[in-house]
């Protein structure tokens, strides 16, 4: 089952590349000229990176 809520600071694997990301904090993006929620990650090497909260949802998962 999915994780439905962040945990930020917490390990999350990417479904397909399977490295690991840390969700740092949550922000807002625009998608078609309407604000959604959205979460800043950060990867092994410190790059920052940003996707919809509802897409991090559904590509990566909380590491055991």
């Amino acid at each position: 089952m999915k994780e439905k809520n962040l945990k930020l600071y917490h390990e999350y694997t990417h479904y397909k590349n399977l490295m690991t990301y840390i969700p740092i904090n949550y922000c807002k993006i625009q998608k078609d000229d309407i604000w959604i929620d959205a979460v800043i990650y950060e990867a092994d090497d410190k790059s920052l990176y940003v996707r919809s909260t509802q897409e991090f949802i559904e590509k990566f998962y909380l590491k055991k």
